[in-house]
């Protein structure tokens, strides 16, 4: 679930839930999400199979577990301007890159035309480039 808006309420004091998970999650306590539930409403996306939802990272969401019998996936992805990149890394590589190279904009249909490419060819093109930026091309 979404909460429409809530990017926008500032810093929110939240607190990691280390009982109710088996990783740390970050949570809001109940009279903050009842605010901002009031406030902007609560919203539940939904989606076809295959399909992708992107948020800002401090729109205040939440889900519930997956109880089909298909996986899950997601996906963490941080853009910030280069001059504010990471000075003292304190997370592994794999979760807080380390190369931080401008991205570069490509065309509109840049999704389209990378969805025509056999897939074969993409995964070789990812495979061979994995330690530089992956730019897709005119």
């Amino acid at each position: 679930m979404l909460v429409p808006e809530s990017h926008h309420a500032g810093d929110l004091k939240a607190a990691h839930d280390l009982e109710t998970t088996s990783y740390p999650l970050w949570t809001l306590d109940e009279e903050t999400i009842t605010r901002l539930v009031k406030q902007g409403g609560i919203v539940a996306p939904t989606g076809k199979a295959g399909g992708m939802l992107m948020f800002h990272g401090n729109l205040v969401h939440g889900s519930a577990g997956n109880i089909t019998p298909y996986p899950r996936k997601i996906v963490y992805l941080t853009l910030n301007a280069v001059s504010n990149y990471i000075r003292r890394p304190t997370r592994a590589e794999y979760i807080a890159r380390r190369d931080f190279t401008p991205i570069q904009t490509v065309d509109d249909d840049a999704l389209p035309r990378l969805a025509r490419v056999p897939r074969q060819a993409v995964e070789q093109e990812v495979f061979i480039r994995r330690r530089k930026p992956v730019y897709l091309r005119k």
